[in-house]
């Protein structure tokens, strides 16, 4: 890992255009100051801040977030790092997929294994089904009940079309979430029946033979009832030919997986909402042919096959009693389903086994909130959940090899307090117990100082701790029945400063020291130790007119403390900026998305079942353009996007499951897009 003095010529560019456009971006925004006489006072841009009128204070528009303490608030006053992206932003800048979404922010980077995309944290990602990460819509929980999998890719539930905005909460959640709320909560708001009001149709045309259909009704009626119902469906053959160099011999068809990407899935989500009543429901089955040959088998076999099923249906009840609590409760089932081919042998003459894996499972929770004398919120919850179905099964023909039948039971209750010590310093606290399994009971705390000397700027000093269970995958085999829990403590300072009515500023820096983590090698899952630490730098602008940007850079670097491999996946840097500006008033929009990569270690399998580092996967840099427009026609929205419009060639790191230590990635592709509104 180079240190801080061999950063890449490149990175030192971006991240002086980056402090460049943040400090001249203070000039554009601010007022010009009353002269002053023999000073440079005139000049100091937080000076300037303190003089704008009370106005112009009262128009600064501040985002809010509810996954942060489980009710609405600022995201100026949450006690965490939290990012906001809009339907409007998802738009312009042509994201497809929630990993696009995600992939956007400071601190996130996804990878892509042709199978899953897999998200990494500040630092850390193992490949393995991003189960450290919580992820909800609407407030429900999405991870499965076999690998604790949190799917952000074409396999994710949701249609992004549905979405209206991504909540981004940095940091360990298991104080209000438990289990998987380790890195970051994800809550991904749904539109609602009243922004649809009619019927929408959408259609999509992009590379690689791909097509998208979806229809959307929303309906607000008189009495109150409000419904929403959405269907998609999504296919695409992927590129013809894949080279492997691994498997470049006649054997093995000279390296070339020859029509082997094919991705097709359909989903459906619905929403029924009346008076504090919400019924809400999705449904997704997604069949994704693997070109990698990943788990030793046969190379260009479309056998290698995975179908991912996922469904849910959740009630959920909210009322405010005036001058007493407010009162949050939800009922929910959810079902997950795996399957996939295993081809064995010499492309001649293989074997083939088959997995089946399938989840069910219900659970409740309660919340209760009490505002105090106005300026306290105190928060107290409850939670049961009862994975009654965890099963797996390997078998070839009528001979089944493999067969676990298990179910495990969880609960936990949690209070936490936000407290005005003063009224711009808030002290923010709670702890939670969780009981899962036969595993220890977990307590885990977090505290938050909020501070905020000036009306746009805000500190925040935050302290959390978060764990998470071996899932079912990594219990199945009585071998790995030893493996501990994981958890983590994280430190980290927070500065943010809105700097006029446009542009908001943020400087994080922290500090993760985790325990225990779960890691597949060499064969077996085994505990490691790791610590992480790292610097984000942020800046976000949003003009009338219609302009908006974003631009950020990010230092982390993650250390293995128990001395085996290095991280794969773990790029030391990462640079990202976003551009959009109407071409048209209200009408066209251009937007132009880059992203920067540092090199990322990787790691491969032999065929012996060892796990070795592999060679670096090369830093890179990839530019995205979008046109997007709304009402050139009546009701009518056009898009158009490039990705990887210089034909930038890269790979991802693979995961420890792979024979190959990098993925290659997609050149230069295209999309178009058209939705009509009836």
């Amino acid at each position: 890992m180079c240190n801080s003095g061999q950063i890449r010529p490149q990175i030192r560019h971006w991240v002086f255009l980056l402090l460049l456009t943040f400090l001249t971006g203070i000039g554009a925004e601010l007022p010009d100051a009353a002269p002053t006489t023999g000073s440079a006072a005139g000049g100091n841009p937080l000076l300037k801040l303190t003089q704008l009128s009370l106005e112009d204070l009262m128009a600064v528009k501040v985002d809010t977030v509810y996954g942060a303490s489980k009710y609405e608030q600022k995201t100026t006053e949450a006690p965490s790092s939290v990012s906001i992206v809009t339907q409007d932003e998802i738009k312009r800048y042509g994201y497809r997929t929630l990993a696009e979404v995600l992939g956007s922010l400071q601190g996130f980077n996804v990878s892509y294994d042709r199978n899953y995309s897999y998200l990494g944290v500040r630092g850390v990602s193992l490949g393995d089904f991003n189960s450290r990460v919580l992820l909800l819509i609407d407030g429900h929980r999405v991870n499965n009940n076999l690998t604790d999998g949190a799917y952000i890719g074409t396999e994710f539930p949701l249609d992004v079309d549905l979405i209206d905005r991504v909540e981004v909460i940095r940091g360990p959640g298991s104080v209000l979430y438990g289990n998987n709320a380790f890195f970051a909560v994800i809550n991904v708001i749904t539109r609602k029946a009243g922004q649809v009001n009619g019927t929408e149709v959408a259609g999509e045309y992009g590379a690689f033979g791909t097509y998208k259909a979806r229809v959307t009704i929303g309906k607000t009626f008189t009495n109150g009832l409000a419904l929403l119902v959405s269907g998609s469906y999504d296919d695409s053959t992927g590129p013809k030919e894949l080279f492997f160099k691994e498997f470049n011999n006649p054997a093995h068809n000279n390296g070339l997986a020859e029509n082997m990407d094919g991705d097709s899935s359909k989903s459906f989500f619905g929403s029924l909402s009346y008076r504090d009543f919400t019924l809400q429901g999705g449904y997704i089955s997604r069949a994704k042919v693997n070109p990698t040959a990943e788990n030793y088998t046969t190379f260009n076999d479309p056998r290698l096959r995975t179908v991912d099923d996922r469904s849910y249906v959740d009630l959920k009840f909210a009322h405010e009693f005036p001058d007493a609590l407010d009162l949050s409760a939800r009922l929910y089932y959810d079902r997950s389903g795996f399957q996939t081919g295993y081809p064995i042998g010499d492309p001649t003459a293989t074997s083939f086994f088959q997995e089946v894996q399938a989840g069910e499972w219900w659970g409740a929770e309660l919340q209760l909130s009490k505002k105090l004398w106005e300026k306290h919120v105190i928060s107290m919850g409850a939670e049961y959940r009862d994975d009654f179905r965890q099963t797996d099964r390997i078998f070839e023909g009528g001979t089944t090899y493999t067969a676990v039948h298990t179910n495990r039971q969880s609960h936990g209750v949690f209070v936490q307090g936000d407290i005005a010590l003063l009224k711009n310093l808030h002290l923010n606290g709670g702890v939670r117990y969780d009981q899962y399994g036969a595993f220890d009971p977990s307590f885990s705390p977090r505290l938050a100082l909020i501070y905020n000397p000036l009306p746009q700027s805000t500190f925040k000093a935050l302290y959390g701790t978060a764990f998470r269970t071996p899932n079912f995958l990594e219990l199945s085999d009585p071998r790995f029945q030893k493996i501990q829990p994981e958890q983590i403590k994280s430190y980290e300072l927070v500065y943010e400063q809105g700097i006029g009515t446009h542009l908001h500023a943020s400087l994080s820096g922290y500090y993760n020291q985790m325990d225990d983590l779960i890691l597949f090698e060499n064969g077996r899952f085994a505990n490691v130790n790791a610590d992480t630490r790292g610097l984000e730098l942020a800046l976000e602008g949003n003009w009338p007119g219609g302009v908006r940007s974003r631009a950020s850079y990010t230092l982390q670097r993650t250390e293995n403390r128990s001395g085996s491999l290095g991280f794969p996946d773990s790029p030391e840097h990462l640079l990202k900026f976003n551009l959009s500006a109407p071409l048209l008033r209200n009408k066209l929009f251009a937007g132009l998305d880059y992203q920067y990569t540092s090199r990322r270690q990787t790691v491969f399998t032999t065929p012996g079942g060892t796990t070795m580092a592999g060679p670096d996967a090369p830093g890179f840099g990839v530019v995205n353009v979008t046109l997007f427009s709304q009402n050139l026609v009546k009701n009518l929205e056009l898009s158009a996007g490039v990705y990887n419009l210089l034909d930038q060639s890269y790979s991802d790191p693979s995961s420890r499951y792979h024979l190959q230590p990098q993925i290659p990635q997609d050149g230069r592709s295209f999309r178009l897009k058209a939705t009509y509104k009836f």
